[in-house]
């Protein structure tokens, strides 16, 4: 039996791949269905519309794509709270976990972060977030996979 899963939403629409939410992920019947913890409004992804889904290899990330009036609709799921898209302001960190994206040592603190160090922390953070949670993501692609087939 696949378990309700405490997620972090992300639509890879242009204009929305900033926003995260977290929330519920559920499969349903005929449908995924995620619900925003904030709001509690429900978010449908029809089984009928969707392809098959995908586990990002490396990290705690499941991905649908499914077929809406307007078009394709790209959605990433986190499985734990993915880091921040853009690199953090001089002094603060960059992770959720607490973790810094500065180098330490005598010239640490007046280096700049760069983009590119922003990147390999948060390439790092989602490596190491992944070896907990792939297990429960292959169910979820493989439970999503057969309703899809099956439908």
């Amino acid at each position: 039996m696949l378990e309700d899963a405490i997620v972090w939403m992300v639509r890879l629409d242009r204009g929305q791949v900033d926003d995260d939410i977290k929330g519920t992920l559920v499969l349903g019947d005929d449908a995924v269905v995620f619900t925003d913890s904030r709001s509690s409004a429900q978010t449908r992804f029809p089984l009928a519309g969707l392809r098959r889904p995908k586990r990002v290899r490396g990290s705690p990330i499941l991905m649908l794509v499914d077929q809406t009036e307007t078009g394709l609709r790209r959605t990433a799921f986190y499985f734990s709270q993915p880091p921040p898209m853009h690199p953090p302001e001089p002094g603060t960190t960059s992770l959720p976990t607490g973790q810094s994206a500065r180098q330490v040592g005598a010239f640490g603190a007046f280096r700049r972060t760069s983009k590119r160090r922003h990147m390999r922390t948060n390439i790092g953070y989602l490596t190491t977030m992944n070896a907990s949670h792939k297990p429960m993501i292959d169910v979820w692609v493989a439970e999503i996979g057969a309703r899809i087939d099956a439908g």
